[in-house]
């Protein structure tokens, strides 16, 4: 009974292999270049294994908790591929950990999750807040952009992107894995239907005879599927057995502490940083859910954060840096400007304009030629590849100086320039009569 199981698994694992990846509502943005999804098994005979098959198994029976970590030759590969063939993968989740599993463990107790669901992220990102995949989910739980915004309420343009925002994100994959297990009833399937969709998975069940467990409609699945629930029980494994593997972090990824504070409609972010006194790259940094230099005049209740260190100093000066960074001058050419004013030192504003791709124009030249870096003109215009087409329209940010003290008047209409002068000749043709 035993061996038929055996070889049973075995030849559904094989059969996996052949499919290769394929994508569902949500893709994991490691799992070409991080992870070999499948696991290859040599034709002709069971794999020879590296690890005793009994210490995993008793291993994750004492790991187990609310999900079902089931130990199979399918879930013994991926546990050998994290701990040999991708050691280093499994290093760089040790060393990126401390900053989100906080937070992760905040929101699955907020929703009443099974804690270990924290792993899940490390399969889908890989732990990298602005990941994303080739078919443009995105974020450390690669929600798709019309998931994010119909089903969660997420901001995604090109000026906002709250898949990017940790706790927004967080937030909302709690909510869909809580609705996925009620639908469900079985957490290996909820795990299935958020990586490739819960009629996806409907769609298994129906073709596999009905049946509700993920081995039973395994072979019925996609194939990324298929090794999705197995990747998420080695992954769980090696970030608790990691030193029994000689795999331990030796480069901690640091977060700079944050506060934050609520924010609606234009808000110059160069000017913020400037008077607050931090850098650019920092509120970058701290807030990859912003995607340009300035909030939009739309923004509703968008959060940014502040490095804690510069946070008193914001607090005691908020009304002034916030009233000088409100200060709108991304279209002053309909302006005029009151020179009787004193002046103080320009401060620069971003400013938005676009550009024609012109034919045989590579992404390195354009972006040369703009003063970017490619990976900033791709993020911004949320290009995935490398190739751009003739007539492309790509949008870019510059910094514009412009003198922040400056008061606005509307202008004097042409017809009452024109009177005004004639008012002034015939003033000095009086004048000179009169003498």
């Amino acid at each position: 009974m035993i061996w038929n199981r055996f070889v049973l698994l075995s030849c559904l694992f094989i059969s996996s292999i052949s499919y290769g990846q394929i994508t569902g509502a949500y893709q994991t943005a490691y799992d070409l270049n991080q992870i070999d999804s499948l696991a290859k098994v040599e034709q002709g005979g069971p794999p020879a294994f590296s690890i005793d098959p009994g210490v995993i198994q008793d291993r994750l029976k004492k790991l187990e908790n609310e999900i079902p970590l089931h130990y199979n030759i399918i879930t013994h590969q991926f546990v050998e591929i994290f701990a040999f063939r991708k050691a280093s993968f499994t290093q760089r989740m040790l060393e990126r950990k401390d900053i989100y599993f906080p937070l992760y463990e905040k929101y699955l107790k907020k929703y009443g999750l099974p804690d270990e669901l924290k792993y899940l992220s490390l399969i889908e990102s890989g732990l990298e807040n602005k990941a994303i995949s080739n078919k443009g989910a995105g974020g450390l739980w690669q929600f798709m952009p019309y998931t994010a915004r119909g089903d969660f309420g997420m901001r995604v343009d090109q000026y906002i992107d709250e898949r990017f925002d940790a706790e927004r994100a967080t937030d909302a994959a709690c909510q869909y894995l809580k609705r996925l297990y009620k639908t469900f009833g079985d957490w290996h399937l909820a795990l299935a239907a958020y990586n490739t969709g819960p009629s996806n998975v409907k769609r298994a069940m129906r073709r596999c005879g009905g049946s509700n467990d993920f081995w039973g409609i395994y072979a019925c699945l996609p194939a990324q599927t298929r090794a999705y629930v197995p990747q998420f029980i080695a992954i769980t494994y090696m970030m608790n057995y990691h030193w029994d593997h000689s795999i331990q972090p030796e480069n901690w990824a640091i977060d700079i502490p944050k506060d934050s504070i609520l924010v609606s409609g234009y808000l110059n972010l160069n000017t913020l940083t400037q008077l607050t006194g931090f850098s650019l790259d920092t509120l970058k940094r701290l807030n990859p859910h912003i995607l340009s230099h300035f909030l939009p005049k739309n923004a509703q209740q968008v959060k940014v954060h502040i490095p804690r260190s510069r946070f008193p100093y914001f607090l005691k000066n908020r009304a002034q840096i916030l009233d000088s960074a409100r200060v709108d001058l991304t279209a002053p050419d309909l302006l005029e400007i009151d020179t009787s004013q004193s002046v103080e030192e320009p401060s620069p504003v971003a400013r938005r304009y676009t550009y024609k791709v012109r034919s045989g124009e590579t992404l390195s030249r354009v972006a040369r030629k703009l003063g970017l870096s490619i990976s900033e003109l791709k993020r911004i215009n949320r290009i995935k590849g490398t190739k751009l087409r003739k007539g492309q329209i790509l949008v870019y940010f510059k910094l514009a100086k412009v003198k922040s003290s400056q008061k606005w008047k509307k202008p004097t209409s042409k017809k009452k320039k024109k009177k005004v002068s004639k008012k002034k000749k015939t003033k000095s043709k009086k004048v000179r009569k009169r003498r």
